[in-house]
């Protein structure tokens, strides 16, 4: 929180060099990072790397029923649509650890980008999936949920 780069906008990615192995190992590193410190998202700023990126994890039902954990690779995100209806929720942070935030967002949101492979990728995510996405979205453009 401290960090005012933080704070600044991310650099967007050049999309050529999503496939090279240094861009693939940093994403290795923050998906490592994600897992050390229990995150369902990070951000690549929250890891000092300031380039439009974040992964999420997001739990989906089974065939068997038990929960499995997708992730999810956002390369240049765009929010291309927000739904008029908004929720609240309590928010908390990697970058602001033990506190938290009652936010209001977006119910829904229809999102563009480029996944792991440098491909582009279109989705819509409802509910928890929309409210995660729009968190890490915000640390690309320099905003904590504090904030």
């Amino acid at each position: 929180m401290g960090d005012a780069r933080l704070a600044r906008p991310s650099a967007p990615v050049d999309p050529a060099q999503i496939a090279t192995p240094a861009f693939q190992q940093r994403l290795e590193t923050l998906g490592r990072a994600m897992v050390e410190y229990l995150g369902v998202g990070i951000a690549a700023p929250q890891i000092g790397w300031f380039e439009r990126c974040f992964l999420l994890v997001l739990e989906r039902e089974g065939a068997d029923g038990e929960p499995l954990h997708e992730l999810h690779t956002w390369i240049n995100p765009e929010i291309v649509s927000a739904s008029e209806e908004r929720t609240w929720a309590w928010e908390g942070c990697l970058s602001v650890p033990g506190l938290r935030g009652w936010l209001r967002r977006p119910a829904a949101v229809a999102v563009r980008g480029y996944d792991e492979r440098g491909q582009r990728i279109a989705r819509e995510y409802r509910g928890w999936e929309a409210r995660v996405f729009q968190h890490e979205f915000d640390h690309l453009d320099g905003v904590l949920f504090i904030d």
